[in-house]
């Protein structure tokens, strides 16, 4: 007898299969958030990158479809960057959403500077990434997909990058706590979410504009592939995977390598010189590379990257190295070392501070000075008594006796014989009570202030600034 049963219409069967991979993208990011809760400590917080756009509003509904089952706290931040006339209507958008889902929302508003040397796109993104990371959840999750790391990885094919730029993005990041669970998901799939679950979200009109590359490589380029090459959004990621794993050998390489050559890691603006020597120019400048990195560096061209190694490695140790690396910080040398130096470390303007009991004070050199109660040493507070103490930058002419079986020396002197950079001396700051000098902070205190052995006294600490 023949089956009364009719076959499924196409329509149907497509309809089937949508269903099929939403479900499989709920599953797929809950499998994903198990795997990360396993591998580090649990997750309770959890802080969505919400812009309004499509994959974020996606991104923010397969969370909150996850929240109850696995008990973590949803919070959303939109970043305002004022550079559409649309975007207030943004904000009001991504409220609303986060009202509904009852979904605590975070809205900041940045102003990029009149001077963009990174670019529009660049610079709102650096600003964007800054709020990003203030946020204290346990995670910052980022809605970026396969399509958009396909994108990046052709820009940064474009641009000439190395091994890292290509690896792109990591769908952990440990240093960031960010989060990029959609990474393996294509902007179709996403679309048809937001169609199976009747989802509203908000189009950037700044993203029609091929002017931006990213957009002209979105828009004009990747079609273009797909429709030649079927599974190019696949083997792009797969690409980015191999060099994120060749990324990671170099990275602990480096690490390695730094054992040696890092002063410490206390002072990890501080690289000797004398190590990187013995290595090969292609491994040396995998060390600078990574020691830029760590210094939350931009990671300067390759030409700049080479001239750099050149004369870190070729100037004399009396030659008054300095490099610019960027708009804030430069490369200089002392000695056997070269040195990440802020600009605004390197102020010659006088200062003079009076103590009034905090715990510790920001120094206009960008270092900091540690006040502390302790017993048998320091500056005497019974010396101290009724007298007013002034922190001041160095003048000329002082002199110090920190030890009375020695004669006294010109603080000139003092720290040259100290090692301190020739750019930090003269900002560096000088302990005085009633116009007498009284500390030099980190190196001793002067014998008419000392602390006797049962005594209080005051120790003060200088603090280097990175």
């Amino acid at each position: 007898m023949a089956s009364s049963k009719k076959p499924l219409s196409n329509k149907v069967k497509a309809s089937a299969s949508k269903k099929t991979k939403q479900l499989l993208l709920l599953n797929e990011v809950d499998k994903a958030f198990v795997s990360l809760n396993q591998s580090h400590k649990k997750i309770k917080s959890m802080t969505v990158a919400l812009s309004g756009g499509v994959d974020s509003v996606v991104l923010l509904h397969l969370l909150h479809s996850l929240q109850k089952k696995h008990r973590f706290s949803l919070n959303a931040i939109h970043v305002h960057h004022g550079l559409s006339k649309n975007a207030d209507k943004w904000v009001k958008f991504c409220e609303k959403l986060c009202r509904d889902l009852s979904v605590p929302l975070d809205v900041n508003y940045v102003k990029l500077p009149q001077k963009k040397s990174l670019g529009i796109e660049a610079e709102a993104r650096q600003l964007r990434y800054e709020k990003l990371l203030q946020s204290k959840s346990d995670l910052i999750v980022l809605a970026h997909h396969a399509d958009d790391q396909a994108e990046t990885f052709l820009l940064q094919l474009i641009r000439g990058a190395g091994v890292k730029g290509l690896s792109s993005m990591a769908h952990f990041d440990d240093a960031r706590k960010l989060w990029r669970p959609l990474l393996n998901t294509s902007r179709s799939d996403i679309e048809n979410y937001t169609k199976q679950h009747k989802l509203k979200w908000i189009e950037d009109e700044s993203n029609q504009n091929i002017d931006f590359d990213r957009n002209f490589i979105r828009s004009k380029v990747l079609p273009i592939l797909k429709n030649r090459f079927n599974h190019i959004i696949k083997v792009i990621s797969r690409s980015s995977s191999h060099l994120a794993e060749a990324q990671n050998l170099l990275d602990d390489l480096a690490k390695l390598d730094l054992k040696s050559y890092l002063k410490s890691i206390k002072y990890k603006h501080i690289l000797q010189v004398k190590y990187l020597n013995k290595l090969s120019l292609i491994r040396a400048k995998n060390v600078l590379r990574y020691w830029l990195e760590m210094n939350d560096q931009l990671m300067p061209s390759k030409d700049l990257l080479d001239e750099l190694l050149k004369q870190v490695l070729h100037a004399k140790k009396d030659a008054a190295l300095k490099i610019e690396l960027s708009k804030d910080h430069e490369i200089r040398r002392y000695k056997d070392e070269i040195y990440l130096v802020k600009k605004n470390q390197q102020t010659n303007k006088n200062y003079e501070i009076v103590w009034n009991g905090e715990a510790e004070i920001l120094l206009p050199n960008g270092t900091k000075l540690k006040f502390k109660k302790v017993k048998g040493r320091g500056i005497s507070f019974e010396k101290m008594k009724n007298k007013k103490l002034m922190i001041s930058n160095r003048k000329g002419g002082e002199f110090f006796k920190p030890d009375s079986k020695r004669p006294t020396k010109k603080i000139k002197q003092i720290l040259q014989e100290s090692d301190l950079p020739p750019w930090e001396r003269q900002s560096f700051p000088l302990i005085f009570i009633s116009e007498k000098l009284a500390s030099v902070p980190n190196l001793g205190v002067d014998i008419k202030f000392q602390t006797k052995l049962k005594e209080v006294g005051l120790e003060i600490i200088l603090q280097d600034p990175q």
